[in-house]
Formats: structure tokens, sequence, C-alpha cells
């Protein structure tokens, strides 16, 4: 087990830590629950840079980034749905999203055991996210409606362009069966 791996791992301990903290009484638990989540958007770079940096990606890797990433987004996004921060159908679209990049995650690990490295979009789009619930959970109530509508239309278009841009991959993966793009 690696570094990277164990902050994987690490980010999947802080999602139940999360939900604690975002729904409990204590003081200020809506700034702690923001800073876990900064916390886990900066472990996630941070496995990133060392796995590339030490040549330390893994296969076990490749898999445990991806998943604790969308166990946090999805987690949290949930939550502040279920606070009345944004409504109820943009998380759906985004669990539905992120369930066919599953989905199809498996599909190809299965027929060459290998997923997609992060692209450019996916990064954007993650950053975009975490920065954006940050934001909400921090200043919800000083947030016009404007943008918090801003927020979430772009933040559907950056994970669906993300989506596309990986199901391109795909597609040009099953036409020329061209390992390289993995």
């Amino acid at each position: 087990m690696n570094i990277p791996n164990m902050l994987s791992i690490f980010r999947m301990i802080l999602v139940p830590i999360f939900v604690l903290i975002f729904f409990s009484d204590m003081p200020h638990a809506m700034a702690y629950a923001a800073g876990i989540y900064a916390l886990a958007g900066v472990t996630d770079v941070l496995d990133g840079i060392i796995a590339r940096r030490f040549n330390m990606i893994t296969k076990l890797g490749k898999i445990l980034d991806p998943l604790a990433d969308k166990l946090m987004t999805i987690t949290v996004f949930v939550c502040i749905t279920i606070r009345g921060i944004i409504p109820w159908w943009v998380i759906l679209l985004l669990f539905a999203k992120d369930l066919l990049m599953v989905l199809g995650g498996i599909k190809l690990y299965r027929e060459v055991s290998a997923v997609f490295a992060a692209n450019v979009f996916g990064k954007a789009a993650t950053v975009f996210l975490v920065l954006g619930g940050i934001v909400m959970m921090l200043f919800n109530e000083w947030i016009p409606i404007a943008f918090k509508n801003a927020f979430i239309y772009v933040a559907i278009a950056m994970s669906f362009l993300a989506f596309f841009s990986y199901l391109y991959q795909y597609i040009h993966y099953k036409r020329t069966k061209d390992v390289s793009k993995l």
C-alpha cells in the first residue's frame, strides 16, 4: 500500500466524518464540514502529484482515487441538497452521470484490466464542484439565487462535458483497441 492509495483511503474515511459534522448541532458545523471537504480536495491533488512524481501509479490507485472522489462529492452534494441549498434534480443528474461513469469504468476494467486516467475535463469538473460546494456551505445565506443557478448550470455542464470526453475515449479505444489512450 503506497502513500497515494493511503490518501485515497483517507478520503473515503472522511466521508462519514463529513456527514456526522455536517448534520451536527455543534457551533460552526458547516464551516468544519467545508474544511473536511477542502481537506479531501487537497489530498486528492496530493495523491495525484505524489503518484505521478514518484512513479507510484497502481491499478488499485486508478480505482481508489476516482472512487474516493465520487463518494465524497456525491455525499457532499446529497447533504447540501437535503439542507435545501440546491434542488434535488441537480443531485439526481450528477448521480446518474456518476453511476454511468462507474459502470463504464467497471466494464472497461473487465475488458482490459485498466481504467482511463483522469483528463483535464474531469479534473476541472472536480475542482469546480469542490470549490462550489465549499462556497455553498460557507456562504449559503449570502449567495444570490442567480449565482446559485449559474453554479448549478455550469457544474452540470462541466460534469457532462467530462462524461462525454471519457465516453469519446472509450469509443476511440473500442474502435482502435489503442490502450495508450487509457
